[in-house]
């Protein structure tokens, strides 16, 4: 069966001006892993003297963050593994997708990886998540070396794609590839051949300046998924999603990798109170009136220009006056 080339964002969407303030995230992102065993040139794992932080989330507090969405009103949309580091390096791992499997918090649940760790426990992982997504970083151990700095068996790593196919149940499996490991018509072809019988969807998406504070290379001046740019005044992420890092801390977005502006630790609170908390929602605020270019990280932020769909510029100040009149 030939992969759809599709992207990671839905067809499905929501008019999300209409409906902020939500009373739940659309979707939570969870960090298992802080740690990464790539070292791409296009992220902060890449450069030795960036700080970044490295944690490693206990079966115990994964629990309590699952538990933790139980208190939400409705079922978030999705809960991502992903963050600032590779998920599978977590022994755990598969613990945690059972156990948010069989709690029934979200409607959907993804992983995000590079692949390399799969090994013995595909079946694991597929039978308790709705669709894992493969960065691929290139098409042979050169590729990896160039552009990940590290040496991988290109043909083991195949075959476990391969495997992970072969075991996905209803599992859907996306494979994507950054645009610099395709750089002309040729290679993009052999992409295509590689990876469209081992994959039910199936993409290439340009790398993009998404992180703030770090310069990246290969990074190309266009839209991530195609389509044009477009400045934003109002980062949209603080209105429809969490990201919860290793050791519980929580952020506002998914790229504030230095966390400069957290807004909570689970260790402390839930991630209700958090979600209705002072701190979000004055972050909230403060870029509908405006101020984001006065807001670490947010005035150094690219993101929504090159990878967000969603545009709340035009509603800023409905969406204002009913934050106020909920306050």
């Amino acid at each position: 069966m030939k992969a759809k080339i599709v992207s990671q964002i839905g067809k499905k969407r929501m008019t999300l001006h209409k409906h902020i303030p939500l009373d739940t995230p659309l979707v939570v992102y969870i960090e298992p892993s802080g740690y990464c065993n790539l070292r791409c040139a296009f992220c902060p794992h890449g450069t030795k003297d960036q700080f970044i932080k490295k944690d490693m989330m206990s079966l115990e507090l994964f629990k309590k963050m699952i538990n933790d969405l139980k208190k939400f009103p409705e079922k978030i949309k999705l809960l991502r593994f992903t963050g600032n580091g590779e998920s599978l390096m977590n022994r755990n791992v598969i613990s945690m997708l059972e156990y948010a499997r069989k709690m029934k918090v979200a409607e959907r649940i993804e992983l995000i990886s590079n692949g390399l760790l799969l090994k013995s426990y595909v079946k694991n992982i597929t039978r308790n998540i709705d669709r894992i997504i493969i960065s691929v970083q290139g098409l042979n151990g050169e590729d990896y070396r160039r552009i990940c700095g590290t040496n991988i068996n290109f043909d083991n790593f195949l075959l476990q794609i391969k495997n992970l196919y072969k075991n996905r149940g209803k599992c859907k499996v996306h494979i994507k590839i950054n645009s610099e490991a395709i750089s002309d018509e040729e290679k993009k072809k052999e992409f295509f051949q590689i990876f469209s019988p081992v994959s039910d969807e199936i993409y290439v998406e340009n790398l993009v300046p998404i992180w703030p504070q770090y310069e990246g290379k290969f990074m190309k001046d266009e839209f991530r998924w195609g389509g044009k740019i477009v400045k934003r005044k109002v980062c949209v992420q603080m209105f429809k999603a969490l990201q919860v890092y290793a050791n519980g801390e929580i952020g506002p977005c998914c790229v504030d990798w230095q966390r400069i502006h957290l807004i909570g630790n689970i260790r402390k609170s839930s991630l209700l109170e958090i979600w209705n908390g002072k701190k979000l929602k004055n972050l909230q605020i403060n870029h509908l009136l405006g101020k984001k270019e006065k807001i670490k990280p947010c005035n150094d932020c690219d993101m929504n220009e090159y990878s967000e769909v969603d545009n709340i510029d035009s509603y800023a100040k409905k969406i204002l006056w009913r934050l106020k009149m909920e306050k």
